[in-house]
């Protein structure tokens, strides 16, 4: 499991065709190939599965299919309930219409500044399937540049200092598909400082954690520092 910092692309592809790549810098640090199980968009921060053994690639992504991918999105509008809601909304991917299925449940929103935020489980793998389905609830996420809303972006760039895409990978659990009957892999990405800094602003940080304490989780570096 490695840390994907925000801006960071993982792989080369049609849109990223020089500059540093997650796959390159893993195989410099870890002197060996490594390849990622499952792919964050680039402007994207957080856990990210990578094998270091080819023939265990193919199962760790049936594992990976079969457990939980948790991301925390700052979406736009205050959301006032609390209750889950599940987005079972087609979406367009290379020409083809796909089934895409995404769990949503609102952790916590306010009022001022107009912002909620959301924990998000992608059922299916679409592009950019969450950032898509919130924006068709008219709740897109902030610093989207792609989905979002441009005039919104640049006010939270300009009064709150938002110069990002404001979507997480917090938590990965997945069974290990070598000991299927054992214990699973399960692994918390703390925030990112810019996010972390950020959210700690909002009124809604005190509920947020109460409703998902993984929120509050520091690196092992960050330990001696009193809690947020």
């Amino acid at each position: 499991m490695v840390y994907k910092p925000a801006g960071l692309p993982v792989h080369r592809s049609k849109l990223v065709r020089r500059g540093p790549t997650l796959v390159a810098l893993a195989g410099q640090v870890l002197e060996q190939r490594a390849d990622p199980v499952h792919r964050l968009d680039q402007p994207v921060s957080g856990c990210l599965l990578m094998s270091l053994d080819r023939t265990a690639t193919a199962g760790l992504q049936q594992a990976l299919s079969e457990g939980r991918k948790q991301y925390v999105v700052m979406v736009r509008g205050n959301i006032p309930t609390r209750e889950p809601h599940v987005v079972d909304r087609p979406l367009k991917v290379d020409g083809a219409v796909k089934d895409s299925e995404t769990w949503l449940r609102p952790l916590a929103s306010s009022r001022e500044p107009r912002c909620s935020l959301v924990l998000a489980e992608p059922r299916t793998g679409r592009f950019h399937q969450i950032r898509r389905h919130v924006r068709g609830l008219d709740h897109p996420v902030l610093g989207d540049t792609m989905h979002g809303d441009t005039r919104e972006n640049r006010r939270w760039r300009e009064e709150h200092g938002l110069p990002r895409l404001a979507m997480h990978c917090l938590r990965l659990s997945l069974p290990n598909p070598e000991e299927p009957s054992g214990p699973g892999i399960d692994v918390v990405a703390p925030l990112p400082d810019d996010l972390r800094e950020l959210f700690q602003r909002m009124p809604w940080w005190p509920e947020a954690v109460a409703a998902l304490p993984a929120l509050g989780t520091r690196f092992a570096s960050d330990a001696a520092e009193p809690p947020a």
